[in-house]
This record gives C-alpha cells, structure tokens and sequence, in this order.
C-alpha cells in the first residue's frame, strides 16, 4: 500500500468549488481575476491527476508569500536574447504557475514555426505540477521536455547535507489514442510531496526514500533532512539519479543565470525571493518523420508492452505505461470529486479565515 493510501481519507469536492476558492485566495495576494483562474486550473489539475503534493496543498505557500510581497502576482515575461528556434526568458520573480504556462505557450508557438525551440527562464517561482506543461505541447501535436530546479533537499552521493532540489523533468509525446503519453518524474527517490504527505497521514516512509540528520536512511518522516537521489545509495545506483540532477541544474540554473538550488527558498516558506529556473524544449514531429508514421509506430511499441506477461505481485492486471496512475486517477477523481487530505483542508481553513474568505468545508 502507497503512502497516499494510507491514512484518513481525503474529503472530496466538486472540481468548480475548489477552483473558485483557489482563484479567490490567489486574488487575495494581488492576482488578477483572469490571471486567478488560470493558476486555479493547474492546481486543480494536479490534484484530479492523483499529484496531490503539486495541488491545492501548494496553495498557502504561495498566497502567504504573494500577499508578503515576496512573489509579483503576475507572470510577466522579459525576453533577454531570442534567435529563430530559442529563447531565454526572465520570470521577473511572477508566480511560477502563470510563469511556466506562458513560457511553454511561447515555446510551442516558436516551434510551430521553427520546427523546435528551446527555452530558458530565470527568476522564477515554484511552478506546479510539470507534466501540465508538456502535455500543452503534446495536445497541439508536438513533443516536448520540461524541467525545474527547485529548493535544496537530495543530499548528492557520499555526501551527509542536502544540496540540489528533487529537479523534476518531464517528457511528452502525443499518441494516436489522443491521450499524450507522458513521462513526469523527479530525479530524486520521491519527490517531497511524498514526504509531506506522510507526515499528514502519519505514516513511515518506505526505507531508501530519506536520510536523517546524521545522513542515515530513515523511515520516520518527521526526522527526514533529506532526500535520496533516484536509486538511492551508491550501490543502487544513486550516483545516476545524481548526475540527473546535476543535469537538471545546469540547465536550469547554469543556463538561464538562475540560482543554484541550495539558494532558492522553499515555496513553503516566507523568506527572499526564489530564482528558481526552468527549461522547456517543443519540436515538431514532422521535422524528424511523418507524423503518422510515428504515431503508428509509438502505437504498436504501447501495444506490445501491453501484450507482456503481468508479473504475479504487480497491483493491477496489465503492464503500466508512463502515464497510466495520473489517467486512472482523474477519471475516477472527475467521477467522485477534487480528493483533499483532511490535514490539508485545515491548512486551508485557516488561511481562509486569515484572508477573509469562505471556508471550503
């Protein structure tokens, strides 16, 4: 059984009230009405995907640190240098939510026309659930990688102190079914959400996921300093999950004249500004193939790893693809309603007696 499995269960409401009470509270912190609702949207849409540690449990650390003039309300981009297939962006600190959207809109628009481009930005914010932005481009039929730095909390391999953030990347393709598939994943063990959720639920962590302060792995949530790289220790192959990151950041941070993750505050947090960075990359398929062609042959690889043998402990009666949980997930969650965890919703009821909204309970 998951961590998100375990634990009271979440109470559920209608995807419309829980879009409207985002929307409000991020006016509250200077967003406009427009602007309130697309930032709503990505959040929700983190939660209908079963990626609760990216939705609506964001919300307080972003509006405390909007409405305490550490973030500008908006998503406003500078353009620092642009030739035909690339752009380096400046997020001039705006809200990571609205930032990223309107970076990956210009991506694909610049790769519409060019065939492929590649963007940086810097000085930006914590920007959400990163699969949202490469199945932009895959819905308009393109392909396209996502990435992010993030606050420090992996401790790199033989070290005892975290330095790098979980530096997720994301990869997206569309497939002949309509539904793009899509690759979205840290390059740490878990990505914090986990840890986050745990310690909502009360519940230990599964061992390799964490370290103590001693830099010891650790089962207990609360006494958790750091995390793993993806692979865990050097024997399993940590240093791989390591050099990812290292990866990440370089094109994140390096590249874009960002900060390093060890300087970018926690979006939890009410401290300086973030300087997180992000790196997109939008290509057309028929710059490469024909489309179809492509789409034909994606189809039948899917196929036949569906036809596999499913293995006797495996949770369901067929073999995963990338994007099958999130899938699963916002259908049932479309069905049932937004599900939020009874420790966040506390969260939420406090900050909405703290702006003067309406409770969502």
């Amino acid at each position: 059984m998951s961590v998100q499995e375990k634990g009271a269960p979440p109470v559920r409401f209608p995807r419309e009230q829980v879009t409207r009470f985002i929307a409000e509270s991020l006016i509250s912190g200077g967003v406009s009405t427009a602007d309130a609702q697309e930032a709503a949207e990505h959040l929700v849409l983190a939660d209908l995907r079963g990626v609760e540690s990216h939705g609506v449990a964001r919300l307080t650390g972003y509006v405390r640190r909007l409405r305490a003039g550490l973030m500008s309300p908006n998503g406003e981009l500078t353009v620092l240098h642009e030739l035909a297939s690339t752009l380096a962006l400046d997020g001039n600190n705006g809200l990571g939510l609205l930032v990223g959207k309107r970076a990956m809109e210009r991506t694909i628009a610049k790769a519409e026309e060019s065939g492929i481009c590649m963007t940086t930005v810097r000085a930006s914010n914590h920007f959400g659930f990163l699969g949202a932005y490469v199945t932009m481009a895959a819905e308009r039929g393109l392909g396209a990688i996502a990435m992010t730095n993030t606050s420090k909390i992996v401790v790199p391999t033989f070290a005892k102190q975290p330095m790098l953030g979980t530096n997720p990347l994301a990869f997206g393709v569309p497939t002949a079914s309509g539904r793009p598939l899509v690759v979205d994943m840290s390059t740490s063990a878990v990505a914090w959400g986990k840890i986050e959720i745990a310690r909502r639920a009360g519940v230990p962590i599964p061992l390799g996921w964490a370290v103590d302060a001693e830099g010891r792995p650790t089962t207990d949530p609360f006494a958790v300093e750091g995390l793993t790289a993806l692979g865990g220790d050097r024997v399993t192959s940590g240093h791989k999950g390591y050099g990812l990151g290292m990866m990440v950041e370089i094109l994140t941070a390096v590249l874009s004249g960002s900060s390093w993750s060890w300087d970018i505050t926690r979006s939890t947090e009410v401290g300086y500004g973030s300087g997180t960075g992000h790196f997109f990359l939008a290509w057309r398929i028929d710059a490469f193939r024909d489309p179809q062609e492509f789409a034909d042959q994606l189809e039948q690889g899917i196929a036949e790893l569906r036809a596999l043998p499913v293995a006797e402990d495996a949770p369901g009666d067929r073999v995963m693809i990338p994007g099958d949980p999130e899938a699963e997930a916002e259908e049932e969650n479309l069905r049932l309603g937004v599900p939020i965890r009874p420790a966040v919703l506390a969260e939420l009821t406090e900050l909405a007696h703290e702006i003067g909204i309406s409770t969502l309970s």
